[in-house]
């Protein structure tokens, strides 16, 4: 069993919440076990949606994130595109800035926190913004000579129900989390914080949705609760 004590955990979120959607009781077990966990954000914007609410501004996504952060206690985040000329459309930008950011970017990248782990959303997501920020991580996480380059020694997929729609391949689930139930609420509770990103029954945004993924993941582990990866590459 891979040990998780004191270890570093570096997320690559393309928006506010999908850290939690995919790694929220990850985040919860690196820091119970004595370690920190960081979030690089890649955009926050104004969004519009068909949601009953309409708008959720870009203010309202940073207030949130506040509130996350505080509960989980992460150890620190930044957004590397903030406003709205890249929201939602971070594939404008060519890709080498985006690596740029993950790789050398202010206070949050990988050369400056040499995290243990990565985690970074799955390439299938039909999103644009999320598949800009799979490739771009994937690429940024490349192999070099540990002389010349900081590569983590972890290197995670994570999903989400969204990105089961998809015309992609999605690679299954080959690395488990086992969740607590203690776990499992600090994940609903920290999604929850995001007000305006959550949705109700019947929308893959949902807080029945996600504790019903994580049953199912828990179930091929042969336990309660678990959050599922695609694992790139593990060094031990």
């Amino acid at each position: 069993m891979l040990n998780l004590t004191k270890k570093t955990l570096l997320i690559i979120a393309p928006h506010p919440d999908d850290e939690i959607i995919g790694c929220g009781g990850l985040i919860s077990k690196i820091k119970s076990l004595g370690g920190k966990v960081y979030v690089l954000y890649l955009t926050v914007g104004t969004t519009s949606d068909f949601s009953k609410r309409g708008v959720s501004t870009e203010f309202e996504r940073v207030e949130e994130i506040k509130k996350v952060s505080s509960f989980l206690k992460l150890d620190g985040w930044r957004i590397a595109f903030p406003g709205d000329l890249y929201h939602l459309q971070l594939d404008r930008l060519g890709q080498k800035q985006i690596i740029h950011e993950i790789e050398r970017g202010e206070k949050i990248s990988l050369e400056l926190l040499k995290p243990d782990i990565v985690a970074f959303p799955c390439l299938g997501d039909y999103n644009q913004d999320h598949s800009a920020a799979a490739r771009a991580t994937f690429s940024a996480c490349r192999p070099a000579s540990e002389a010349d380059k900081f590569v983590p020694d972890l290197i995670l997929s994570y999903e989400a129900p969204m990105g089961f729609w998809s015309l992609e391949t999605n690679s299954n689930p080959n690395f488990f989390v086992k969740l607590t139930a203690r776990e499992l609420g600090d994940k609903i509770k920290a999604v929850s914080l995001y007000k305006s990103q959550m949705r109700g029954t019947g929308y893959p945004r949902s807080r029945e949705v996600l504790e019903s993924l994580a049953a199912v993941r828990g179930s091929i582990i042969g336990t309660e609760f678990a959050e599922g990866f695609y694992c790139h590459k593990i060094k031990v």
